[in-house]
């Protein structure tokens, strides 16, 4: 039998914690979830280049920047709104105008290999998807489903559902920080009906998503959804990082009310966010 001594024993237990490690950080590098992306095919109309017009006119309006285009295939690419001004962490919107449907697609930082996608960027496909289907004179795919959570858009807000915070059981898929989880159901397809107003009334600017997974979300105490409850994700750096320092120097309030479709759901707790308090410990 092979015996080790007992420096290189030390030496291989050190290679394999921290081939771990690294293994845990590349799994756990953010607090969210990855799917593949959904099929976003959009119904275009009868005239393919009144349809590509009109393409162009939804990302002027939505303020994206086009990294290229090619007018005589109908095609253009994007910068997406997620990490737009990190220069290491470029995500690409393609769009393309093909017989009778605009397809939608995304690459680069927070698409893997195999096609899994960040749902912050899936949110944001899913939002694009809507509005070029509201501009090419399509019904929402999301309002026959939104009657889930309308019985709550009425509710005074002291009597809203408070959201939760609890970690994520499985650490090394979702990392350690906090979640903040919904006791409400909501609709996939509604996530990009979704927003939070602050305490002083305003709009936040960040990026709302849903993760589902069973590590998420299942404390028995609190969730009391069959199916479990969402996880709701806010994204990206950039704006949580505002938003955290205007947590810290007390412009705002930690409450906010999470809308569906503008009508108050739910209480969140900002200062109890995952990214957010990660962004307020990065500042001290």
């Amino acid at each position: 039998m092979l015996r080790l001594s007992p420096g290189l024993r030390s030496a291989t237990g050190f290679r394999t914690r921290l081939g771990f490690s690294l293994l845990l950080a590349a799994l756990g590098a953010s607090c969210a979830g990855w799917r593949q992306q959904p099929p976003h095919d959009v119904p275009s109309l009868v005239d393919p280049n009144a349809t590509y017009a009109v393409v162009l006119d939804t990302l002027r309006s939505k303020k994206y920047a086009i990294i290229d285009q090619d007018t005589a295939a109908r095609a253009v690419r994007v910068r997406s709104h997620v990490d737009e001004h990190d220069p290491k962490r470029v995500n690409v919107i393609s769009l393309r105008v093909d017989g009778s449907a605009v397809h939608l697609s995304a690459s680069g930082h927070l698409v893997h290999p195999d096609g899994t996608t960040h749902h912050a960027l899936n949110s944001e496909l899913a939002s694009l998807h809507e509005a070029l289907q509201k501009n090419l004179g399509g019904s929402s795919p999301s309002s026959a489903n939104a009657s889930s959570a309308q019985p709550l858009a009425s509710a005074a807000p002291g009597t809203l559902p408070v959201a939760w915070s609890e970690p994520a059981s499985d650490a090394s898929v979702w990392g350690r920080g906090n979640f903040t989880c919904l006791p409400i159901e909501i609709a996939d397809e509604q996530q990009t009906q979704l927003s939070l107003k602050l305490s002083n009334g305003e709009t936040a600017d960040v990026l709302l998503s849903l993760a589902r997974a069973p590590e998420l979300c299942r404390s028995k105490a609190a969730c009391r959804l069959p199916a479990g409850c969402p996880a709701l994700g806010i994204a990206d750096a950039e704006r949580v990082a505002r938003l955290a320092g205007r947590l810290s120097s007390h412009e705002i309030g930690p409450l906010s009310t999470l809308l569906l479709r503008g009508q108050p759901v739910a209480t969140v707790d900002l200062g109890k966010h995952g990214s957010i308090v990660q962004a307020m410990t990065e500042k001290h």
